[in-house]
């Protein structure tokens, strides 16, 4: 089955095109995108890029992840991505991010909120979890935003292998 194309007032979630790949090694290449996140490496190289879009559609096919490109509506540019990066029967862990041009402007929020629906609506996810470095509240007022409830602060390990303050949310399908 072909992933579903989803649209919100502002912006289109898509699948990534292999065109993608130079605009996604852009954004998520900038240390203020990487930085504050447990998985993005830094520097983020275009055969990352190439190589992370490549695993979307065997993830998707599998039913074990559904990562989207957020776009722009009316341009067509993309802005970020909102992901179910695990899924595991009914449960599901939400993650996303987005370039810097477009913090702050709600589409994070916006595209979360349509992930979020499609995922109760239509896959028959019944929980999500997702999680976000202390340090980087703004991604907790988009989950607090979209219903989520803090559960925890914990200790994790990222990607460098230190240990970093990490808040966990969840939220049940209503």
């Amino acid at each position: 089955m072909e992933q579903i194309v989803l649209e919100t007032e502002r912006l289109i979630l898509r699948p990534f095109k292999s065109s993608d790949a130079e605009q996604v090694a852009h954004l998520a290449g900038d240390p203020k995108v990487s930085g504050p996140t447990l998985n993005i490496p830094y520097p983020y190289t275009l055969d990352m890029a190439r190589g992370w879009i490549s695993s979307h559609a065997p993830r998707w096919l599998e039913g074990s992840g559904l990562i989207y490109a957020v776009t722009g509506k009316d341009t067509g540019r993309l802005l970020g991505t909102v992901s179910l990066v695990q899924i595991s029967g009914r449960k599901a862990e939400l993650g996303y991010w987005f370039g810097v041009p477009f913090w702050g402007s709600g589409y994070c929020s916006e595209a979360v909120a349509a992930l979020i629906d499609f995922s109760f609506g239509k896959l028959g996810i019944t929980l999500l979890n997702a999680e976000h470095l202390a340090s980087n509240p703004a991604s907790g007022r988009v989950m607090a935003k979209n219903g989520m409830k803090l559960l925890a602060c914990i200790d994790r390990e990222s990607r460098d292998g230190l240990l970093s303050k990490v808040e966990t949310y969840e939220l049940k399908c209503p």
